[in-house]
């Protein structure tokens, strides 16, 4: 017999109703989800399994599917999802912790060019975690950038030895 986390009563176990998963911020519908309600004090509750996969599944859905520029509610559930702050995003992105605001609160579109490398991002960031490496630490790559970069004489030349492709292992960005 199972009992409500709040109240002690005996709960209803339902199976075949779509779950409004509004908790991740976003308009998402999942079917198949076990939920629980309480007839006694009206508590309802679901049982989501592996939250971290469904998140990098909504994820790559928004940024692979969705055509039109990110959402502020799209933006701020990349950004949870990829463990930034705010400020640490605007970092990684070179606009300022007010930008990430405005975009988040919608006072302002975010522009095509962020959309696409946060969007980069996160995929790169999402095959990370799957580890399907395509490049290794994404995220300290663009948090090691400046926020403010100069343009600098730099060799244009790149010198590489054997080694470092023959004996490339699988982190190495690219693939």
């Amino acid at each position: 017999m199972n009992k409500c986390y709040s109240c002690g009563g005996e709960i209803k176990i339902i199976k075949d109703k779509p779950y409004s998963y509004t908790e991740c911020g976003l308009d998402v519908v999942l079917h198949g989800i076990t939920q629980y309600d309480c007839p006694t004090c009206g508590e309802e509750y679901a049982s989501i399994p592996n939250m971290q996969k469904l998140h990098r599944l909504i994820g790559a859905h928004i940024c692979q599917k969705r055509k039109a520029l990110l959402k502020s509610e799209e933006i701020k559930f990349l950004r949870k999802d990829l463990h930034l702050k705010a400020k640490e995003l605007a970092a990684l992105l070179g606009v300022t912790p007010s930008t990430i605001s405005r975009w988040e609160n919608g006072k302002k579109d975010i522009g095509e060019a962020h959309d696409r490398l946060l969007r980069s991002v996160y995929m790169m960031y999402a095959s990370e975690q799957a580890n399907h490496m395509i490049c290794g630490g994404v995220l300290n790559m663009f948090k090691e950038l400046p926020a403010k970069r100069k343009k600098i004489e730099q060799s244009k030349e790149l010198v590489l030895n054997p080694q470092e492709w023959l004996n490339c292992m699988p982190d190495c960005c690219p693939a």
